[in-house]
């Protein structure tokens, strides 16, 4: 006996809501409230456990993407916020699926997660070296993305516990360039060196190339320190004022950014 499926189910399959007029991260900002600290540090034994909810927005993300469903994304800060979303949660994905693991780069084989392990977005199989040095860096050409994506490292900026939206994005950004920038793990001042970290070495170009014209001296190929500089805490930043300085780099650390204490951290009602 023939077995008939009805039309109207299978469009609901392939097509979001009829009243969905954006795509909702919902689901993975409830993931975050629970298993996310105000630190950044993941429970991930909890979420490695309770994973149903990380696990349908990847599912929601393997079906819609701007690139696929362009109405679902009505300007360029809801699309950008889905590709920073994305990545963040593939990389608890792929975190999850490897866990336990000591450091990200033991998540793929021959330290391949970032280039070789594949998700999909929106039917398009890609890495998340793919979303992030083809899609989100070119596209959209914002510095900042850099303390928004997370690649599940101690050296990285940190993992926020609310997913990113386009209505608030550009506030979001600023808000994360400030704490990287007064975070003394990433930038310290030692004497006359300026410590920083190894990101604003590997993507030095980016903030010189898109240097945004409210910093200071635009019309000027500025150094790292010139972006910085208006987000620096006010002793580092009084001392730099006229002093030669000897910027050096951090060693970046790979080990995971795991919340060690037992089980998740509580589930957060409301955050700014």
């Amino acid at each position: 006996m023939r077995l008939l499926v009805p039309i109207a189910f299978l469009v609901s399959l392939s097509q979001p809501p009829a009243a969905a007029t954006t795509f909702d991260h919902s689901a993975y900002d409830q993931v975050l409230r629970r298993h996310v600290s105000s630190e950044g540090l993941v429970a991930y034994a909890a979420l490695h456990t309770d994973r149903s909810g990380l696990d349908a927005y990847v599912d929601s993300l393997a079906r819609y993407s701007p690139d696929s469903d362009p109405a679902l994304f009505p300007d360029r800060d809801h699309e950008l916020a889905y590709w920073i979303n994305a990545y963040n949660a593939f990389v608890l994905r792929g975190v999850i699926d490897a866990y336990p693991i000591a450091s990200v780069k033991d998540a793929f084989l021959f330290s391949g997660f970032f280039n070789r392990q594949e998700f999909v977005a929106g039917g398009k199989k890609l890495t998340l070296d793919n979303i992030e040095n083809d899609i989100i860096r070119p596209r959209y050409r914002d510095p900042r993305i850099h303390f928004a994506v997370n690649c599940a490292a101690i050296s990285c900026p940190i993992l926020e516990n609310r997913a990113f939206g386009g209505p608030d994005l550009n506030a979001r950004l600023e808000k994360a360039l400030a704490r990287f920038a007064a975070d003394p793990r990433h930038v310290s001042r030692e004497g006359s060196a300026l410590y920083l970290s190894k990101i604003l070495d590997w993507y030095g170009d980016d903030f010189s190339n898109w240097f945004p014209p409210q910093r200071p001296n635009p019309a000027t190929r500025p150094t790292i320190v010139n972006y910085l500089y208006p987000y620096l805490p006010a002793e580092i930043a009084q001392d730099l004022a006229g002093d030669a300085i000897e910027v050096t780099y951090r060693d970046y650390d790979w080990a995971l950014n795991e919340a060690k204490a037992k089980g998740s951290p509580p589930l957060i009602e409301d955050s700014p």
